[in-house]
């Protein structure tokens, strides 16, 4: 116990130096940002500066140029989301692995990730360092609920050595936290009060310092003494994380030898006690591995070592960072440049209205002799339509002079116009970009303006891509080993959504890729404005199945667009559920038998055709036989009747001439 004792007290003397080691180079950062955050919410006057303006009487004015600048990065950010895909390591096609990546998609919604994202962007846009932390929240849920918050950045004390990007070579970090003495013992239960405490610490519990809990001296740096904690008393908490070279051994594994496994030092330590025979075969390799841990300190080490839940050699906190001034050894945002602009500009507008309230606004300079009455010339001289006496000769003489008008030095306004077009100048950042030009002009010009000034954002924005893969590890690391538990992932492809467990896969590498999210309003314009070019040209290629993906793509509603797919797949259901559709191969089997059997068909046609035609043909030579014989027939018959009737004429006409005959 004495030893573990000694152990913990050596650990907390170590972190401690180190905490005073950095805490100088952090406080350098503090001031300097705590100034770039007054300006941004319009704090912009020291107070020696409103002390004197105060005690001249003269005007304070603040017109705030720089929050438009950082609000409109930020909203940049807003408009322009990024989304991640896991695509595993093997051989074949590279298709992101859906669930894993719904899986990340669902941690971000579940943790509102996007706002704490854009929150810790706007810190590093104003004072050049942003931090989150990403990791599992037990309290709510006891599976672990994924939370991914923003951290205050004042709370904060990073390495002085950091100069990366992102400071991806911090070997440790503090945060200092500020609780009450109930939150502090809900933490460590099993801790007196006296050693919550960090009073050497606590000056860097806040953004403005200001950790102090009026007990007199009895929180000296380094004397901690014996006290007593009243209900609601403040103390101050410090989380360590740091990382350490820890050793580990490569080699092969007996139960497979085509297969490597790591051995720990404990391990080899043993095989070399009970089977040193063994160890030549196994052809072990020293190497060494970045391990983090986490500690809380008060006046003590407060809890016992752990690592933080987060991939290998990761201190599980994440940092964004803005530029670097390698003089200092400092990150700064974008407000630096503009604060000398900023504060120029509020003192011209301030000196221009002290010089219009201090000089005259008309009025007369006159003797008391040119007056014929003084209290007549009072009443009458700004009235249009009264007379004004004066002596004589008092205006010959000049008696009665204008006073003269409000006289601003040379160049005045040249610096004031230059001090408010600076602010634009240093930073970069177009009038077009932040949404403040008044001029119409063309889209494209607009457009063009606005691209550059994004260029100038671009290892800002770089920073931040950063952030988010790196983010995207850890959020992987807590989805493969604490969140793999059977719990449903809603995935969406392939024109469906459909629930899948989210359960341990085999360990497998994986690509992380952070893309353009197609459901940002920016992105989807853009998308959408190509499509429409090439739409003349693919027009014949567009499938519905495409149509539907295109859709997902277009400024529609979103609402809009479900409601299409929801009906496009109930088609689909009702078309799936109709007989299915022969093969290719079968419709021209099926066609090919057709055509025989119409041949066929047709050949029988053409021989009872021929058949017919013969039968036709007997016929008509039967029928003219007939008709041949009836009219021969017909013909005797004829000329017998006309024969009869010949005769039958000859006989009347010889009774006739018989009759006359007889009367004659």
């Amino acid at each position: 116990m004495a030893e573990k004792a000694k152990d913990s007290e050596a650990i907390f003397d170590r972190l401690k130096g180190w905490y005073k080691d950095d805490i100088d180079k952090t406080r350098a950062w503090r001031k300097n940002a705590k100034e770039h955050f007054d300006f941004v919410a319009g704090n912009q006057w020291s107070d020696d500066d409103l002390a004197a303006m105060q005690e001249q009487k003269r005007p304070v004015l603040t017109f705030n140029n720089i929050a438009p600048l950082a609000n409109a990065v930020v909203g940049s950010e807003m408009n322009n989301r990024r989304e991640m895909r896991f695509i595993p390591r093997e051989q074949g096609d590279a298709h992101a692995n859906e669930i894993l990546t719904a899986g990340g998609e669902w941690f971000r919604d579940e943790a509102n990730a996007e706002y704490e994202d854009s929150e810790a962007f706007r810190d590093v846009i104003i004072g050049g360092l942003g931090f989150m932390d990403t990791r599992l929240d037990y309290e709510d849920d006891p599976d672990g609920a994924p939370l991914a918050e923003r951290i205050d950045p004042f709370e904060m004390v990073f390495p002085a050595t950091a100069r990366k990007l992102n400071m991806t070579d911090a070997p440790r970090m503090f945060r200092v936290r500020e609780m009450s003495i109930e939150e502090a013992q809900d933490m460590f239960p099993d801790m007196p009060k006296e050693a919550l405490h960090a009073g050497w610490a606590r000056d860097d519990a806040g953004r403005d310092n200001p950790h102090q809990v009026n007990h007199g001296n009895r929180y000296s740096d380094d004397n901690q003494g014996e006290r007593t904690f009243e209900a609601g008393e403040k103390v101050v908490i410090v989380e360590a994380r740091w990382l350490e070279r820890e050793p580990y051994y490569r080699g092969l594994d007996p139960q497979n030898p085509q297969a490597m496994r790591e051995y720990t030092a404990a391990e080899v330590k043993q095989i070399n006690k009970e089977m040193p025979e063994l160890v030549p075969s196994l052809k072990l390799v020293r190497q060494m591995r970045k391990v983090a841990r986490r500690a809380f300190l008060g006046n003590s080490l407060l809890a016992e070592i752990d690592s933080p839940l987060a991939p290998q050699g990761r201190l599980g906190w994440d940092v964004m960072t803005g530029y670097f001034d390698t003089k200092d050894g400092l990150f700064y945002g974008i407000v630096r440049a503009a604060i000398d602009p900023q504060r120029w500009t509020n003192k011209f507008f301030s000196q221009i209205m002290h010089l219009l309230n201090s000089q005259s606004k008309g009025g007369l300079l006159a003797e008391k002799e040119a007056f014929d009455n003084i209290r007549q010339a009072e009443e009458t001289w700004a009235s249009p339509d009264a007379i004004t006496w004066v002596n004589a000769g008092a205006l010959q003489s000049g008696q009665i002079q204008p006073k003269p008008p409000a006289q601003f030095p040379q160049g005045f306004f040249a610096l004031f116009n230059e001090s408010k077009e600076a602010i634009t100048q240093v930073t970069g950042l177009s009038r077009e970009f932040i949404g403040t030009r008044e001029v119409d002009q063309a889209g494209v010009l607009e457009n063009t303006r606005k691209q550059s000034s994004l260029g100038v954002l671009a290892s800002l924005f770089n920073a931040l891509r950063l952030y988010r893969k790196r983010q995207a590890e850890t959020i992987l690391y807590l989805l493969q080993n604490y969140l793999s538990d059977g719990r449903l992932i809603r995935v969406v492809g392939k024109g469906q959504e459909q629930y899948l467990p989210l359960v341990r896969q085999a360990d497998k590498k994986y690509d992380i890729i952070i893309d353009d999210s197609p459901t940002s309003p920016n992105e989807k314009e853009r998308t959408w404005a190509v499509m429409q070019s090439l739409f003349p040209l693919i027009g014949n290629m567009v499938t519905p199945d495409i149509l539907l993906e295109l859709l997902e793509l277009s400024p529609l509603p979103a609402s809009l667009v479900a409601s299409i797919r929801e009906r496009s797949k109930q088609a689909q259901e009702q078309q799936s559920q109709q007989p299915p559709q022969p093969s290719p191969e079968e419709i021209a089997a099926k066609t090919k038998a057709e055509s025989a059997q119409a041949d066929l068909a047709v050949k029988q046609q053409l021989g009872q055709m021929k058949l017919q035609e013969k039968a036709t043909d007997l016929m008509v030579t039967q029928r003219k036989a007939e008709i041949e014989a009836g009219t021969a027939e017909q013909k005797a018959r004829l000329d017998a009747q006309r024969l009869a009737i010949e005769e039958s004429r000859n006989a009347i006409r010889r009774i006739s001439e018989a009759r006359r005959g007889s009367a004659i």
